[in-house]
């Protein structure tokens, strides 16, 4: 008997084990974890949603027709579901197995800080721009150096020489630089085409669809570049007055190196990994603060100083009937004005949080940062606060992030997701 209850006891012991076994994940994990992919789908529905009440945020939506909202809904609601974004996205970043869903799992979350950031805006939430700098994009504006500003100075002061303020110099190099309207299309045709040259020899495969120029009356930017959902991109360029430094920096900003590498790129990226979240183009967050850093950054190196002149001399500079000699020192200023960027972010610091007034910023970004159009900025830096600031400081914070100030760098970073983070 007693090794007949010992036998009976260890079968039993053996199925009960089992049978526990088998209970017990069900009983330790709870509820299944969120996927990324629907709280991606969550992050995208939000932010089109939150976009009916502010339209800055979402510059375009190339995923399904069916995600966009019907019916505004409260603000307050939309909060409740950028908290509960929040959650999941905390248990889906638990325990991940590799660099592809840590990539993915870092831009949700930071997008997913921004636009709660946007929300309580709209709740009238006081923030300064360096708190918005630290809670939509993430970074911390660096202390202004002005002796940035004096070298830079000194510099401009050696190349246009004259007895008029400094400003005034710089604007009448402007003025005598204007490309002719009639000759628009073609002088920015040109500078297309060099970075198109440019970006086809470090990666061919930007290039299929390619991108091409529209001119229309809008006064609201100088350029955007609109995805047309494949690999080719429409870059419309304001039909107001731009001299042939701004028009080549603007086109390079847009065009190859720039947006229209991005949108393939991003693409690319989107469709590979079914990341339905970037088909939508936000104007907020680390995303907007990385993707306009880079295209100023592609604005800078993806032509050499030798190729730029090479273009201004012979081939933008006569197509606009202007003196081919004036390339060196077109190129010169031009670099120079990058460098002052810093200058508008201090002025934008101090006059919204109020310790100068409308007149003083205006005469900061006039004299200092030699801005040609200073009241058009400061009406920018009014409406938009730190996103206005994203061009100086986003190129400050991908030059610290790519490996070689060069196109093939910039180009590297956007092999992983990391390039939308």
């Amino acid at each position: 008997m007693e090794y007949a209850f010992s036998l009976t006891h260890q079968r039993m012991s053996i199925r009960f084990a089992l049978c526990l076994a088998a209970l017990l994940p069900a009983l330790s994990c709870g509820p299944a974890r969120p996927t990324f992919d629907s709280i991606a789908e969550g992050y995208v529905r939000t932010t089109l949603k939150l976009a009916q009440h502010d339209p800055s945020l979402v510059e375009d939506w190339r995923g399904p027709a069916s995600w966009r909202p019907g019916p505004r809904v409260p603000v307050a609601q939309l909060v409740e579901e950028i908290s509960a974004l929040d959650r999941q996205l905390a248990l889906a970043q638990s325990g991940l197995s590799s660099a592809q869903e840590f990539a993915r799992g870092q831009y949700l979350a930071g997008q997913l800080r921004a636009l709660r950031f946007a929300a309580e805006r709209q709740f009238g939430r006081a923030a300064t721009i360096d708190e918005q700098a630290r809670d939509e994009f993430g970074v911390t504006l660096p202390p202004f150096d002005s002796t940035i500003t004096a070298r830079v100075h000194a510099a401009l002061n050696q190349l246009l020489p004259g007895d008029r303020p400094l400003h005034e110099r710089v604007a009448k190099l402007r003025r005598d630089t204007l490309v002719p309207a009639d000759r628009r299309e073609d002088v920015l045709t040109e500078a297309l085409r060099a970075c198109m040259e440019a970006t086809n020899a470090v990666v061919p495969l930007l290039l299929d669809e390619g991108a091409h120029l529209v001119f229309r009356d809008n006064p609201a930017w100088d350029g955007f570049a609109r995805s047309n959902g494949g690999r080719g991109s429409e870059i419309e360029i304001s039909n107001g007055p731009i001299d042939v430094m701004r028009a080549m920096r603007l086109v390079c900003h847009e065009g190859f190196g720039g947006h229209h590498s991005q949108h393939v790129w991003i693409g690319e990226l989107s469709n590979r990994r079914s990341w339905l979240e970037l088909r939508l183009t936000p104007g907020f967050g680390p995303h907007l603060l990385m993707t306009e850093g880079a295209a100023e950054v592609a604005a800078d190196v993806i032509l050499t100083r030798r190729q730029r002149e090479t273009l201004l001399r012979d081939r933008m500079l006569p197509q606009a009937s202007l003196p081919p000699a004036l390339a060196p020192t077109l190129i010169d200023v031009d670099a120079g004005l990058v460098e002052l960027l810093p200058v508008v972010t201090d002025v934008a610091r101090q006059y919204l949080d109020g310790t100068i007034t409308q007149e003083r910023a205006i005469a900061r970004l006039t004299e200092e940062a030699l801005l040609s159009n200073p009241e058009g900025t400061l009406t920018f830096i009014e409406q938009r606060r730190a996103r206005a600031l994203v061009y100086g400081e986003g190129r400050r914070v991908v030059y610290a992030l790519i490996k070689t100030k060069d196109l093939a760098g910039l180009f590297a970073a956007f092999k992983t997701a990391a390039a939308v983070q």
